[in-house]
């Protein structure tokens, strides 16, 4: 049998170049890793290497054992992230959101649905969401589209608008009623929390012109917003969680553009489906 670190050392050779370097990479010495690769071509009954006094190179057949020895350690790690996975899946629910509304809101449904279990949430890029998903690292992700695939079960759990956040004095604040397009306010600058995950896609390509002031923490962007003048986000969801404490004497412009309004799907594999059965018959119950 190979050893592993036998193949990482081949590897590492074949995209470093040379001994020195991958001994570099690997933390390990020269000689060390050449008595590693002479070991391994022992153990293969085959030459991997062609050596001159000056250089050595992997042969034909030595590129073709990097290759093979790429797609075992790849192998490897996935084995290892699939039996992790597998493990924390036992007694852990793993959601991945792609946006932080809906992870505020539901979260806590959640766990009041499942209390011997622990929830972990997570914000993700989409595509993120849906590799993890299939990789066992989530149970559940929440998207801003229903897959395709037939290995999933997906369902409608609701729907986000965004909302432009200005003081009475604003320009914007007289639009309360009918609403604004977000081209009317590109340029204008805003207060707006760090990661707000599938919303930023969307700010990018309908406020270009716009500059974004960013604050991590909500506590404390709230603090900012409520003494300052500056226009700000919010959404329905995030108006429902925080209250008056997000207004503050604040006016809410709804924005009219098709992209405000986000509709959220509840995803699982449908292995799953089971163990995520009273979630998915309550957001049925909701919607139905």
């Amino acid at each position: 049998m190979i050893d592993i670190y036998l193949l990482e050392q081949l590897t590492a050779f074949q995209k470093h170049g040379t001994l020195s370097s991958a001994a570099e990479h690997l933390h390990i010495s020269q000689p060390a890793l050449s008595r590693g690769m002479q070991k391994l071509e022992d153990m293969l009954g085959v030459r991997l290497f062609e050596r001159t006094k000056n250089r050595i190179a992997l042969t034909d057949t030595g590129v073709l054992a990097a290759d093979l020895a790429r797609r075992i350690l790849q192998s490897e790690e996935e084995m290892v992230s699939s039996v992790r996975n597998y493990d924390r899946s036992l007694h852990t629910i793993s959601v991945g959101y792609c946006a932080p509304g809906p992870m505020m809101a539901y979260a806590p449904q959640i766990t009041s649905l499942y209390p011997g279990m622990t929830i972990s949430s997570e914000m993700e890029e989409e595509d993120q969401l849906i590799k993890g998903l299939l990789n066992r690292k989530y149970q559940m992700v929440i998207l801003s589209y229903s897959p395709s695939s037939e290995d999933m079960h997906a369902v409608r759990c609701g729907t986000e608008s965004l909302y432009l956040s200005v003081i009475p004095a604003h320009p914007a604040a007289v639009y309360e009623k009918t609403g604004i397009s977000m081209e009317d306010m590109n340029g204008e600058t805003f207060l707006m929390a760090s990661d707000i995950g599938i919303w930023e896609k969307i700010k990018q390509v309908k406020m270009p012109d716009s500059r974004f002031i960013r604050q991590k923490d909500l506590d404390l962007l709230k603090e900012v917003i409520n003494s300052s003048s500056l226009a700000a986000f919010a959404t329905d969801l995030t108006l429902k969680i925080f209250g008056d404490s997000y207004r503050q004497g604040r006016v809410m412009v709804p924005f009219t553009d098709p992209e405000a309004t986000v509709t959220y799907y509840s995803v699982c594999l449908k292995e799953n489906l089971s163990m995520l059965r009273n979630w998915f018959d309550r957001i049925a119950s909701n919607h139905g």
